[in-house]
């Protein structure tokens, strides 16, 4: 009897085959760059009517309207793809402008009325792919030098009146966010000046500028809903917010450490330290 030498039975470890459905947003860009790096096939499908540039730099793989996603299922299925990353920003279209296809009809029946807010819709995304024997990627497992340490970031540190109204805020944050309202608020000694709604966390920087009594004073606190399904929804910080931060004459920044993503990780902190701003992982 032949005996076969185990050596020559050695098999290499191969990084399963990536399906990336993006939308808006940059962490796209890093995914697939990142991809390329370690060498881990991917196919990209953009979302219609979002991804311009990504579209423009990648030449993607397949374009899907949020109304058909039956067809994206069935496109990933005949390729021979099990692992689905869903990243960047969609806009939610109205359910009286769109006809469904029918793996999308049957979808929308999951999310009636009786169910509230992006992160419950997302869940059931989620569970009709996993259904199907999807493997669902979160954006770290491709990306995980990106994700909020705990501890100060740069060389500025938060003063005493900063650490108390991050230890007030956080609390109140994850209250909000355990409501399904918002990811941050901005708190300026003790008082919650602005919180975030569907505008986005930037666009409440803006807003809370108008609102603050003091010109330099105040913290942005961002964290992450309890419910939140991290592998298709985490919260993001990258150098226009902290560009925002500035503007807007908050002190600092405090994240939710090994929860929220920093793009542009070394140039959020560089410019951070230019400006004298903190940036914290709590």
């Amino acid at each position: 009897m032949q005996v076969v030498q185990s050596a020559n039975l050695k098999m290499e470890t191969k990084i399963p085959k990536l399906a990336i459905i993006a939308g808006n947003g940059s962490i796209p860009f890093y995914l697939i760059e990142e991809c390329k790096k370690i060498g881990r096939e991917y196919c990209l499908i953009i979302i219609e009517g979002h991804g311009k540039e990504l579209s423009e730099k990648y030449d993607p793989d397949y374009i899907v309207s949020l109304s058909k996603m039956g067809r994206a299922v069935k496109y990933v299925k005949n390729i021979g793809i099990k692992h689905i990353l869903m990243v960047g920003g969609v806009k939610r279209p109205s359910l009286k402008n769109i006809i469904p296809d029918l793996w999308t009809a049957k979808f929308l029946t999951t999310i009636s009325s009786k169910v509230s807010g992006d992160n419950s819709v997302l869940s059931k995304l989620t569970k009709a792919l996993e259904r199907e024997g999807f493997i669902i990627v979160a954006p770290e497992e491709v990306l995980p030098n990106l994700i909020c340490p705990k501890g100060t970031l740069g060389k500025v540190k938060p003063n005493q009146q900063n650490n108390e109204d991050i230890s007030t805020g956080y609390r109140i944050a994850k209250i909000i966010g355990a409501n399904d309202i918002g990811q941050s608020i901005i708190i300026e000694n003790g008082l919650v000046i602005a919180v975030e709604a569907a505008e986005g966390t930037d666009r409440m920087i803006k807003r809370s500028l108008n609102l603050k009594k003091e010109k330099k004073a105040g913290v942005l606190i961002k964290v992450i809903k309890p419910m939140q399904d991290k592998r298709i929804d985490r919260p993001v910080i990258g150098i226009d917010t902290i560009k925002a931060v500035k503007k807007a004459g908050l002190d600092g920044i405090a994240l939710e450490s090994n929860e929220i993503l920093i793009l542009n990780y070394s140039d959020v902190i560089l410019y951070a330290d230019e400006e004298g701003l903190f940036v914290e992982g709590i």
